[in-house]
């Protein structure tokens, strides 16, 4: 697609036209279309390119495939039409269709380019290597891109289209083309759609420009060969001799995050057209690289929604949605989960509202947060906001509608419910207000007040290569101190010796960056610095089950010097010999299991535990240890010793023995002012990285969820952490 990408088809005349245009520009630097690099000599050119040993990009992506394309097939629903612009190799795309044939057990496919050639090599490689694609299930388009996805929506108009864009292909257009370029994409298969976007990170510049001044030169020679079908297209023959004399040169271009490739002409060029003068330099590509800041600007002017994301310090990888569908999804996720539950009158905690609480509260909330002008029903207050009672005071509450006597029926609120849905769909969809909806209208609701729905912002996923996973968890390191956990009570019949990482102290920034233009909470910003004064230890490994139950086992329940007082008398009070996601059957232990398909399975005994601080604290007493506190969290995450201090950001909320309180500068968000000030209240604290049942939209490093000391419920583990 050329770079001054303007929605019109491809043909000759706009080829031609976008050549003179960028040929006959006296107003600096004369640029050519990049789509006129791909001719046959250049495709085989550029599939020389990734063999060299400093493009990393094409197994950047190659690798970030591997890891991810299960991942990736799973956040496409069935019966898509998986349609990819331009056909390359045919290796990744293989990858990504085995994939989705595994997980859908059929995967329809349509690939546009507009070479004939090239679309018969890639039917013939794609059959060959993608077991079980069937001869019906293909169909190859020879055309530009915005016609040929024209033309695969009539195919399939009733279809979710995913539009595979790989290879950093989107970097070749300037920031306002991308947006135009996608807004067109929507534009001519509709909203039901999504699209896996890949692209290269700005990083280390050495890095960068090695990648484009290969040693062999192939790259020159690639752009050379974009310039003389440029000069033919023009009626004008290259000989040897000016080829040779032309210079390539890389500019960085370090505001607009991009690597710019040049030619420069030693002598004057002139054409019928064209004056191309001495010294004069003509842009042939730019390749523009991405921090999440960039996606997310692409995304919100795109008005698209990153559903996912898979990022390392190379390359990126964001599934797309569009702002229309994202919320038809939202709510098509909500009614299927509701549907399953027999019982709406049933509370899902003690200290909660019942189910059919949740159900309504969707669309109340977006009610009421998207029209705060209009006078609000019964049922749009009644739904509005939940309960967070203190726990062991049950009847302090924070504010919220006083809660009725008597909920409305299963009928009343399905009622309530379809028509709020119809009014908001139907409001959006006629001032194209879809364009304008804030991020977490379509993916949140309060943490602490509703444990179902969808939850919030935009987020990266980090994973271990395999080879280094396994290299952390077996590989002790200088920073790997042993430590006994034995003690009086525990009698030496500790389940576990845990193993310590020592942590240096100094400077930690805490919050997001709001540069960044994700989604955050107010909660999560400004970002400041902070300090932790001293070197401290923390377990290598979370607390396990097995850990747990010696505690659980040899009274750990019944040790008031344990405890804090609040917290003994409480659980004392509440009669808790255990942990509330476990259950004692015949003297034998049982733990709900997130990773089960039964209910109850045996307890597990080296995964992570699940309790509230106040047990976890107690625990941490009984070996002589703390809890770490959020500055230490994030010391640790800076420190580089995370592949060391396992399942920090994951398995399980992870405690801290910080108090949620606001950062220096707070300010409550316009559009939801009292979802972080509401719980101020030293009452709650702070838990960082994710649970098993976390939705991947909350896994950010500046995340901040909040609960209550003693509160059970909550799918958080934690570690021993010990000052030096």
């Amino acid at each position: 697609m050329p770079s001054s990408y303007d929605g019109d088809s491809t043909t000759t005349n706009t080829i031609m036209h976008q050549v003179l245009e960028g040929l006959q520009n006296s107003q600096g630097n004369k640029e050519i279309p990049f789509s006129l690099l791909y001719n046959k000599k250049g495709s085989e050119l550029y599939e020389e390119k990734t063999k060299s040993e400093e493009y990393y990009p094409f197994l950047a992506e190659d690798h970030m495939l591997e890891l991810h394309v299960d991942e990736i097939a799973a956040q496409i629903p069935p019966h898509s039409v998986i349609v990819e612009l331009g056909c390359g190799t045919h290796r990744k795309t293989a990858k990504i269709l085995s994939a989705i044939q595994a997980c859908h057990r059929r995967c329809q496919y349509a690939g546009i380019d507009v070479s004939g050639p090239f679309l018969e090599e890639a039917y013939k490689n794609l059959m060959q290597n993608v077991d079980g694609l069937q001869h019906e299930d293909m169909d190859m388009v020879q055309a530009d891109y915005m016609e040929g996805l024209k033309i695969v929506w009539e195919h399939y108009p009733h279809e979710n289209v995913c539009i595979l864009w790989l290879g950093s292909s989107v970097g070749n257009l300037s920031a306002s083309a991308a947006v135009q370029f996608f807004r067109d994409a929507v534009a001519a298969v509709g909203t039901h759609c999504q699209i896996p976007l890949c692209a290269d990170m700005w990083k280390d510049q050495e890095r960068l420009r090695a990648a484009y001044y290969d040693k062999v030169g192939v790259t020159g020679l690639f752009i050379e060969n974009g310039m003389r079908n440029v000069l033919a297209l023009l009626g004008h023959e290259v000989s040897t001799k000016d080829e040779e004399s032309w210079v390539y040169e890389v500019d960085i271009n370090e505001h607009l995050h991009q690597f710019e490739m040049y030619l420069k002409f030693p002598a004057d060029l002139k054409l019928p057209q064209v004056h191309i003068r001495a010294g004069e330099r003509v842009l042939v590509e730019v390749s523009r690289k991405f921090t999440v800041g960039d996606f997310n600007h692409l995304a919100n002017e795109s008005r698209f929604v990153i559903d996912m994301a898979w990022h390392d310090q190379t390359w990126g990888m964001q599934m797309l949605i569009p702002f229309k569908e994202a919320y038809v999804r939202c709510w098509h996720a909500t009614d299927a989960f509701f549907r399953n539950l027999p019982d709406w009158s049933m509370k899902p905690i003690d200290v909660r509202h019942p189910f059919c609480f949740y159900y309504g509260h969707l669309p109340a909330f977006a009610e009421l947060k998207l029209f705060p002008n209009e006078v609000p029903t019964k049922f749009d207050v009644m739904f509005s906001q939940g309960i967070d009672p203190i726990v062991n005071e049950p009847s302090k509450y924070h504010r919220h509608p006083e809660v009725p006597v008597q909920w409305p029926t299963r009928e009343e609120i399905i009622d309530y419910v379809q028509h709020e849905c119809k009014k908001l769909f139907e409001k959006k969809s006629s001032n194209n207000g879809f364009n304008a909806l804030p991020h977490h209208m379509f993916n949140s609701n309060n943490n602490n007040n509703s444990h179902v729905g969808i939850n919030s912002g935009t987020t990266t996923k980090k994973k271990l290569s395999a080879a280094a996973l396994k290299s952390s968890i077996y590989s002790s390191g200088n920073n790997m101190v042993p430590i006994s956990n034995g003690n009086a009570m525990m009698g030496g019949n500790v389940a576990a010796e845990f193993r310590m990482v020592q942590i240096s102290n100094g400077n930690v920034i805490i919050g997001g960056n709001v540069a960044d233009n994700s989604f955050m909470w107010d909660n999560e910003y400004p970002q400041f610095t902070t300090h932790v004064s001293e070197k401290f230890l923390v377990s290598s490994e979370p607390v396990s089950v097995r850990d747990f139950l010696t505690f659980v086992k040899e009274g750990g329940y019944e040790k008031e010097e344990f405890w804090q007082p609040v917290d003994f008398k409480f659980f004392k009070d509440q009669g808790h010999k255990h942990p509330a996601t476990w259950s004692k059957v015949h003297g034998e232990y049982y733990v709900h299991s997130v990773d089960s398909t039964d209910h109850w399975s045996k307890v597990a005994d080296h995964q992570p535990v699940f309790v509230s601080l106040s047990e976890a604290e107690a625990f941490c007493h009984s070996v002589g240890c703390c809890i770490m506190t959020e500055s230490e969290y994030h010391q640790i995450l800076l420190s580089g010793y995370a592949t060391k201090v396992h399942k920090l950001c994951s398995d399980g909320w992870e405690w801290t023995s910080s108090v949620f309180q606001p950062f220096p500068g707070f300010k409550p968000m316009v559009e939801y002012p009292e979802y972080s000030s509401d719980f101020f209240n030293s009452s709650h604290y702070v838990l960082k990285g994710a649970s098993p049942l976390t939705h991947p939209k909350m896994w950010r490093d500046s995340f901040r969820n909040f609960y209550q000391q003693q509160y059970p419920f909550v799918f958080a583990k934690f570690r021993c952490c010990k000052n030096m």
